[in-house]
């Protein structure tokens, strides 16, 4: 654990900037999934907006962990090369 915290800590000021901009988008995106979602067990019964749905969740899921392992790895790239 204290690992990832020095990891974390000791990324370059920009790769951090894009990774908590890029975190914040996906937030943003799974926010107006789970808000799909709930439409489709409180109101219409939409197997369209259910699929939809839940897709969108899963691509911001994705995209929240890709941000995460290409901010760590462009970090470390950026690092040797200096």
């Amino acid at each position: 654990m204290d690992k990832i915290k020095s990891l974390f800590n000791n990324l370059d000021k920009t790769d951090l900037k894009i990774m908590k901009i890029g975190l914040k988008i996906c937030f943003g995106i799974l926010i107006f999934a789970i808000i799909l979602l709930s439409f489709y067990l409180f109101g219409v019964h939409n197997f369209f907006l259910y699929e939809l749905g839940l897709t969108i969740l899963k691509l911001s899921l994705y995209f929240f962990v890709e941000f995460i392992i290409c901010g760590i790895v462009a970090d470390k790239v950026k690092k040797q090369l200096d």
